[in-house]
Order: C-alpha cells, then sequence, then structure tokens
C-alpha cells in the first residue's frame, strides 16, 4: 500500500503557533474582558451568517460514518492491516473515548441544559397552545439533539478520517494530512494543509481553555458550598486553576497507558458510580420513563432539528444554541480526532464508528435524563429551586443543590469535585498530548516538553473566561476557532471517500 514519507521540511508549527496563542495568553492575563468580550461579538455574526451550512453538518457526518460502517467494501477494513491488534481493551479504549470527547461539560451542563430549553426554546414555555409535557418533552429533546449522536458524530468522523490515513498510508497524525494525501496532486492541497494544521492547534487550545474555566469555576463552587467558605472568589478560582495545571501537565508527561488511561477509566467509574446513585434514590420510574421518551424522540425528531432554524424566533438563543454547540463540537474534533486515531489501531472501520457514536452517545441519554430530568421535574412538580438558581445565573452551583435534594449530599457533593477533577485533566491530557504530536517534528510522535508549554497556554487563556464568568464567554471562547473547520469537515468527508474508492476498488461483475 502506498505510503507518505514524513518531509523533512515540515513547517515549524510549534514556533508561529505558540507565539500566537502566547500573544492571546498575555492578552487574557492583562486584558480579559477585552478577549472574551470581542470574540463573542466575532462568534454571534458567524452564526448568524452561516447557520444554514452549521445546522446539518452533523447528520451528515453521521451519514458518512454509516455508509462507511454498512458497506461491505469498506467495514472490515482493520486500521493498521489485517494483522493488527488492538492495544487496549474494549473497555480502556471507550474510556478514554468518553473522557477525552465530552469532558467536564455533561456534568457542568447536565442538570442546566433542558432548563435552559425550557425556558429559552420557541418551542418550550414561549410556545403558546403547548401542553406542559409537550414542553418538557421538546426541552429533552433539544439537550439530546445536542450532546448525543450529533455531537459524537463529529468526533467519530474527524477520528475515522485521520486513523484512516495514519494507519493505512502512514501519513502524519494530523488533521491536514488526509486532504494533503488524497488531493495530493491539486496545487492547493498543500498549502491548504498547512493552514488548516495551523488552524487546528489554535482551535484546540481556545476550545479547551474553555473546559479548564468551566471545570475550575464548577470546584469552586463545590468547596464553597461544602464548606462555606468563599471559594468562589477571583482569588481562590485562580488557586483552583493552578492545582488542576498541575494536575493535566503531570498527566501529559506520564505516558498515555499510565497517565490517560488510568485517568479515563477512573473518571468513568466514578460518573457511573454517581449516576446510579441518583438514579435509585431519586424518581427512578420518572428516569425510566424520561429515557423511553428520549430514546423515542431520537428516533423520529433527529432529522427535524437538523433542519430546523427557528425563523422569526428570537436570535439570541439560535446563535447560544444549538449554532454555538455545533462549532465548539467542530472544535473539538481536531484534537479529539488525532487522540482517538492513537488509541483505535487494530480496531476495524466498523467497530470504530459504531462503538465511538453508539456507545457514549447511549451513556449520554441516561445522563441527562437523569440530571435534566431531575430539573424539568422539580421546576413543573416540585420547589422550583433548581431553575430558580440557574435563572439567576449560578449554573456552576447547580449540580451540588441537586445532590443536596437526595439523602448522602455529605458524600457525593466532594465525589462531584472529584469527578471534575478527572473530567477535566483527561480532557486537557488528552488535548496536550495531541498538540504535542502535531508540533513535533514529525508530526506523529508525542513531544512532552511542547506538550507542557501548550498546557501553560491553555491555562492562562481560561483565566480570562474564569475572570469574566459569562456563559456566553464559555460558549464563544469554546467555540470561535472551529469556525474554519466547518467547511474543513466537508473537506475531509470528500477525502475519506475518495480514498477508500482509490483503496478498495468496485469488483466488476461479469
Amino acid at each position: 500500500m502506498p505510503t507518505q514519507e514524513v518531509s523533512s521540511k515540515r513547517p515549524n508549527y510549534f514556533l508561529w503557533t505558540s507565539l500566537l496563542v502566547g500573544l492571546m495568553a498575555v492578552t487574557a492575563v492583562v486584558s480579559p474582558t477585552l478577549l472574551t468580550g470581542t470574540i463573542a461579538t466575532a462568534s454571534k455574526f458567524f452564526y448568524l451568517k452561516f447557520d444554514w451550512l452549521i445546522m446539518w453538518l452533523p447528520l451528515l457526518a453521521f451519514g458518512v460514518g454509516l455508509a462507511v460502517a454498512l458497506s461491505p467494501r469498506f467495514g472490515n477494513i482493520r486500521l493498521g492491516g489485517k494483522d493488527a491488534v488492538p492495544e487496549y481493551s474494549f473497555l480502556s479504549w471507550m474510556n478514554m473515548l468518553f473522557t477525552a470527547g465530552i469532558g467536564v461539560g455533561i456534568v457542568f451542563f447536565g442538570p442546566i441544559e433542558a432548563l435552559w430549553h425550557y425556558f429559552q426554546a420557541p418551542i418550550g414555555v414561549q410556545a403558546a397552545g403547548l401542553a406542559e409535557y409537550q414542553k418538557v418533552e421538546n426541552a429533552m429533546s433539544l439537550a439530546l439533539h445536542v450532546w448525543g449522536i450529533p455531537a459524537w458524530s463529529l468526533y467519530m468522523i474527524a477520528g475515522l478520517v485521520m486513523a484512516y490515513f495514519t494507519y493505512q498510508h502512514k501519513t502524519e497524525c494530523t488533521p491536514a494530512a488526509p486532504l494533503q494525501y488524497a488531493f495530493r496532486h491539486k496545487k492547493w492541497a498543500k498549502p491548504l494543509g498547512v493552514a488548516v494544521t495551523g488552524m487546528a492547534i489554535l482551535s484546540i487550545a481556545m476550545s479547551v481553555s474553555s473546559s479548564i474555566a468551566m471545570a475550575s469555576v464548577q470546584i469552586a463552587s463545590g468547596l464553597k458550598i461544602i464548606t462555606g467558605f468563599a471559594f468562589d472568589a477571583i482569588g481562590w478560582k485562580a488557586a483552583v486553576l493552578a492545582a488542576l495545571a498541575a494536575l493535566y501537565t503531570a498527566g501529559a508527561v506520564l505516558p498515555i497507558n499510565k497517565g490517560m488511561k488510568f485517568l479515563g477509566d477512573w473518571t468513568v467509574y466514578f460518573s457511573v458510580l454517581l449516576l446510579l446513585f441518583v438514579f435509585a434514590v431519586g424518581p427512578t420510574h420518572y428516569f425510566l420513563s424520561t429515557m423511553a421518551v428520549a430514546v423515542g424522540n431520537i428516533l423520529t425528531k433527529t432529522v427535524h432539528h437538523s433542519f430546523e432554524l427557528y425563523m422569526f424566533h428570537n436570535r439570541d438563543w439560535v446563535v447560544w444554541y444549538p449554532m454555538a454547540y455545533w462549532v465548539w463540537w467542530v472544535t473539538w474534533a481536531p484534537f479529539v480526532g488525532v487522540f482517538l486515531a492513537k488509541i483505535s489501531k487494530g480496531r476495524t472501520l466498523r467497530q470504530f464508528v459504531f462503538a465511538s457514536v453508539m456507545v457514549p452517545a447511549g451513556f449520554i441519554v441516561i445522563w441527562f435524563s437523569v440530571f435534566s430530568g431531575f430539573s424539568l421535574l422539580d421546576t413543573v412538580e416540585g420547589s422550583g429551586r433548581l431553575a430558580e438558581i440557574a435563572n439567576k445565573g449560578n449554573y456552576e452551583g447547580t449540580f451540588y443543590y441537586l445532590l443536596n435534594m437526595l439523602p448522602l449530599s455529605g458524600f457525593t457533593k466532594p465525589l462531584t469535585i472529584v469527578l471534575f477533577l478527572g473530567f477535566i485533566v483527561t480532557t486537557v491530557t488528552s488535548a496536550a498530548i495531541s498538540l504535542g504530536i502535531m508540533t513535533s517534528s514529525s508530526g506523529r510522535s508525542e513531544n512532552k516538553f511542547r506538550a507542557v508549554v501548550w498546557c501553560v497556554f491553555m491555562t492562562l487563556i481560561s483565566y480570562a473566561v474564569i475572570f469574566t464568568g459569562k456563559m456566553e464567554g464559555i460558549k464563544a471562547v469554546g467555540s470561535f476557532s472551529g469556525f474554519p473547520f466547518v467547511f474543513v469537515m466537508y473537506l475531509w468527508f470528500a477525502a475519506l471517500w475518495r480514498q477508500l474508492n482509490r483503496d478498495v476498488p468496485r469488483v466488476k461483475k461479469e
């Protein structure tokens, strides 16, 4: 099978991207409001102008993945060759995939995501003539549409494209390599590849910074609720940020099989433990019913949601949902794709597609049905306390107040802090490893020193998000640098399909 040798003239991505991100990091420390305000303004403009192009991208990614997995020509192709053996057990593989791809977001947004849609969406409480159960169903359906199959389809396609070219054609493990290889006879392929790799590095640094900020404020809020001390003050949040930085920097230095694998396994174990506890001591029958309805809505409403732009409705809601989420996932796709490629040698394309979409999406259905479902139940038939807290902007405290409504909160709230630590450390560790690979001299191997440098820069940018403390700032910083990858995604689809048909030609019937 043809291969592509590593070029000795590979651009020094580390030099110029680190200088640019370093400049942004300095701006974040000196004038954090300027940084996040500028990014939020630019983001809103892009969402409003390109909403028609963004909306159906996740559905298209899912369709391309299904076409590959179900194809008798392509589905059985094994990454690394016919004799390649997986390096990790299926459980560890899924744990690392899951914690790298979603991370702290499911805990931060778990209790508030459906509430947000219930109060803000055109098909929530604002919709005249809808029965209450329909408003609740719509809110949960929108939440799962964002965090479920569509999100994981974007991660899946990024990982599938990069893994296929890395293992089958020995290319660099970068977002640009599939384009440069599949379109290698096109004059535009090489310069475009350089630009794509540079944009991917900036994209990763920006998007992961927003997740670091989320985890920092959530942990600080939990410490305040548990101890009563003012851990949510900016000084304490900065201290929490520094402690997190020490942990994920250490994780980036350790080998994947010792650092990331260990963290990924235990983070998932803790999240499952907390989920099972709330499921068991909470309104279990209601949770089961919510899951059943949620699955039905996924089967019947996914296509509708994927083409609904809510014309003539409040555009602010459309901007921050679903546009910001879609682009946020696209922003994460380069580093999640690189990391998935790194850990997926020995898997068939069919295994890769179904496992990387269905398993984590199934967990998301259960997680949101329990935590967002609990918040909706409290809003409609309970105290309304969780909605009151969330509507005041105390997003980071909602999870802890939910646990206060259940037994053994003195145990579960500290466990939640540990969970935040695990998720953010695994997320940033995987991002730093990906950045180290992408900015290494070969574009294939890890570079520990450069991974540490990226950890430092991401920490400084996250400080700006913590300082401003606005949800719009978190989403804007998380998705801003992913705008170009909305267009790159379409090129990935073409590159993958083009190369698969070259490698496995159709057998002509006599």
